[in-house]
């Protein structure tokens, strides 16, 4: 009886360890709600984005270094119009952006080509 009951208890800890790791945290996956993205730039060494998260909630990254043509950020999952702000140190000049997320596509990533404008 006492083996029945641990092999009772131990198949109920992994259901709940199952359950547990399909209700997830939030985060998005990739095609499902929200992706990654990477910014092209040019004139700008700092990039600031603000928009919509994978929960659907406004949020904004701090300033991030974009020392490279394309800079990508991950663990940030977005949807819908991006405001991506541009910040030049030696000149102190500011640019705006803007770059559209689709809530789902086949890949996790998304190209913002700012290189024009940031």
């Amino acid at each position: 009886m006492l083996r029945f009951k641990s092999i009772t208890l131990a198949a109920a800890g992994l259901g709940l360890a199952a359950a547990g790791l399909l209700a997830g945290a939030g985060t998005a996956a990739a095609g499902g709600n929200g992706q990654q993205v990477t910014v092209s730039t040019r004139r700008s060494d700092q990039i600031r984005i603000c928009g919509r998260n994978q929960a659907d909630e406004q949020s904004c990254t701090g300033w991030i270094a974009s020392p490279n043509p394309w800079t990508p950020l991950p663990g940030w999952w977005w949807k819908g119009e991006l405001v991506i702000q541009g910040y030049q140190q030696d000149t102190g000049d500011h640019r705006v952006g803007y770059c559209d997320v689709p809530t789902s596509q086949a890949d996790n990533w998304t190209k913002c080509n700012l290189y024009g404008t940031l």
